[in-house]
């Protein structure tokens, strides 16, 4: 199973930007989009300060739609990552990880907005956005079909939050077996992915049965992969699989992989010394390539995992605060095995 955004691209989000996308389409009108569409950046506003008036419009009808769930974000989102006392007051009001709480008002937003045009002009939109990012890509169809040479029988899932365009957009360039995406009626994030793998597979879970999943984890949504699959890869990852499980999770191995861009394998190709994308230092630092044991991660995380088992078992429901602890135990699992 695939995770999409930031995983198939370094650190593109390809739903996110279909959002972006259509922001400017409708704003500056279907013509002048085509001549200036090239301009757009990531995440980012499109301006065109020679024609003002529309600009004005674009910006206007992008506000509406975008401030409230923007600033919500924001602040448990992207500041509540940044400052632990936030992070902590965020456990508590949603008995969770308020970063990926956060992410459903953007993301059912975005998914009301798509209703507004038709699916053509989606999957326009969403093929132009997958044909800018090629540089940034770091697994294709060639890929794919190297696993399908030595594992004829594999299956394989492109799983994601993002929208169906999006979704199927990459699906088809890359030829996969399946497509899973987001709808108004269900969100595909976190557990929801794994409800929706049990819809094509009864056996996730089973210890005899292989799955393997892919993913940047970035958001840490993905972190509940490692409790259902036998293998799981985190790749160009800031915040990368944790090394500690259930006891009924069939996990046998965590991988933590760096993948190299199209454009940084020609750079390299082509003898330069500093082929590495800028946006590593920030986004997945790289790592020495070490392995670790059963024993050796025991060595490393016994003590840890003595605490992690104390919170787990306390008596009582689930609150803020267990869930808080918990997860800097979990995160500082990951630290110890990278240190």
């Amino acid at each position: 199973m695939l995770d999409l955004d930031r995983t198939i691209h370094l650190g593109r989000d390809l739903g996110q930007d279909l959002g972006w996308e259509l922001c400017a389409y409708q704003g500056y009108g279907r013509d002048h989009f085509k001549r200036i569409g090239d301009r757009q950046q990531p995440g980012k506003f499109l301006f065109d300060w020679d024609h003002p008036g529309k600009t004005a419009q674009y910006l206007g009808r992008s506000l509406k739609i975008w401030a409230y769930p923007g600033m919500y974000y924001g602040v448990w989102g992207k500041a509540a990552a940044r400052l632990d006392w936030l992070r902590r007051r965020g456990f508590r009001h949603f008995v969770g990880d308020p970063v990926r709480a956060a992410q459903r008002v953007p993301q059912l937003t975005l998914l009301r907005h798509l209703q507004t045009t038709s699916e053509d002009v989606l999957r326009e939109l969403a093929q132009h956005i997958w044909h800018r990012y090629a540089p940034d890509q770091v697994i294709d169809r060639e890929d794919l079909e190297w696993i399908r040479a030595r594992w004829p029988r594999v299956q394989v899932v492109l799983s994601s939050a993002s929208p169906k365009p999006t979704v199927e957009i990459a699906g088809e360039a890359l030829g996969v077996d399946h497509v899973h995406y987001s709808t108004l009626d269900h969100i595909n994030s976190g557990e929801a992915k794994i409800e929706r793998l049990r819809e094509l597979c009864e056996q996730v879970g089973e210890p005899d049965f292989e799955i393997v999943g892919v993913s940047d984890t970035s958001r840490g949504e993905d972190h509940c992969w490692a409790q259902h699959f036998t293998r799981v890869v985190d790749i160009n990852s800031p915040t990368p699989f944790p090394a500690i499980v259930s006891s009924s999770s069939p996990l046998r191995e965590v991988h933590s992989a760096t993948l190299l861009t199209r454009h940084e394998r020609d750079r390299r190709a082509a003898g330069d010394l500093g082929y590495l994308d800028l946006r590593r230092q920030k986004l997945a630092p790289s790592q020495k390539k070490r392995e670790l044991t059963r024993e050796d991660l025991e060595r490393r995380l016994g003590w840890l995992l003595k605490r992690v088992n104390a919170l787990a078992s306390a008596p009582g429901q689930l609150t803020g605060d267990i869930a808080y602890r918990l997860a800097v135990l979990q995160e500082a699992s990951a630290a110890l095995v990278r240190a």
